[in-house]
């Protein structure tokens, strides 16, 4: 019997609680996963709004340079293949070609791109098959700034073209160009994201390192028009819990009122071994963020499981981060990035 990515997603579903993921949900995903081979990644996981009742979860994979499964969605493995189902989605044919140009050696694409991560959302009552794209930059300490925005602007308009069949839009290369530029001394950019299934032109950015004593110069400086005193009070509030932050941003032909706040501890320490972990979740519980119910399911979701395959199988199951999300005149609302390295 050939095996699925569906089988991997199988051996970790009892760690999913209903909280987390509901009946409807799991079936969708099943089919999902069932789209793609067993090997397609070694790491995935999932997002869940955590002050709302709802139970799903968006779902994501991680795709390395230079392994095995970039020639698989590239469609260059003479061992595993995506489903045909797929393969006849005109995004998806693009989402190949991308591929496709990575994996071929001198590439653009191949020498600044160091991974890729495929989101699928979750909406109504079955999850996107056309995934949102991020992909990680390599910084070059040899190139100074200007070589870099180039090399990213040349990759940036090959993806977008590949995906939208027109250039990188001027206008937002400019503005994007004046974001990245602006970024204080040691700070960086570690993924863009295109939100293709979204509707949506802007490009999300990944900052880090950006101290955040230096956040709310950075945002004045690239016209963020949101509210400085309510994100400040944000940051203050949970820089006392947790270890370090990672910024994202939307761009477009502005910058858009949105701002996500990544928060970390080190080393991926998990709730049973960093009791820090129950004074985020009693700080955001009591800011009505996070439910009880949800709090109970991400922390069982946590562990080890084992399966004995034609080789035995380890699933490490963690929480990765969570992140606040602020836009202007809407509620706050946190999210928990959870998932499994596959080893």
């Amino acid at each position: 019997m050939k095996l699925s990515f569906l089988d991997h997603f199988n051996s970790i579903a009892s760690s999913l609680q209903p909280q987390l993921l509901s009946e409807q949900c799991a079936v969708s995903l099943n089919e999902l996963c069932s789209f793609f081979p067993f090997d397609i990644t070694s790491e995935f996981g999932f997002e869940s709004r955590l002050g709302k009742n709802e139970a799903f979860c968006d779902f994501f994979l991680k795709i390395k340079k230079n392994t095995p499964v970039s020639e698989i969605l590239a469609g260059k493995s003479t061992f595993s293949s995506l489903s045909p189902l797929l393969l006849r989605e005109p995004k998806w044919q693009k989402i190949v070609k991308i591929f496709d140009i990575w994996t071929t050696a001198g590439s653009s694409l191949g020498q600044v791109v160091e991974e890729f991560w495929l989101e699928f959302d979750y909406k109504d009552s079955s999850y996107n098959t056309t995934p949102n794209i991020f992909f990680g930059i390599t910084e070059s300490k040899e190139e100074n700034s200007g070589m870099q925005w180039e090399s990213r602007l040349r990759v940036l308009d090959e993806i977008f073209d590949i995906l939208f069949e027109i250039p990188f839009p001027p206008a937002l290369a400019k503005n994007l160009m004046a974001c990245i530029t602006a970024l204080p001394d040691n700070s960086g950019l570690k993924h863009i994201g295109f939100m293709i299934p979204r509707q949506t032109e802007a490009v999300r950015l990944i900052l880090v390192n950006l101290e955040t004593n230096k956040l709310e110069q950075y945002l004045k400086e690239i016209r963020w028009p949101g509210n400085y005193q309510e994100v400040r009070k944000i940051v203050d509030s949970y820089s006392a819990i947790f270890n370090y932050f990672v910024f994202n941003i939307n761009i477009g032909e502005s910058v858009d009122p949105y701002l996500g706040i990544e928060m970390y501890f080190p080393k991926l320490l998990q709730p049973q071994f960093n009791n820090r972990w129950d004074v985020a979740f009693d700080f955001l519980e009591s800011e009505k963020l996070l439910t009880r119910e949800k709090r109970v399911a991400l922390t069982s979701f946590c562990g080890v499981r084992k399966v004995s395959r034609i080789f035995p199988v380890s699933y490490f199951n963690v929480i990765n981060h969570l992140k606040l999300v602020y836009k202007q005149n809407t509620a706050a609302e946190c999210k928990a990035y959870f998932g499994t390295f596959i080893r």
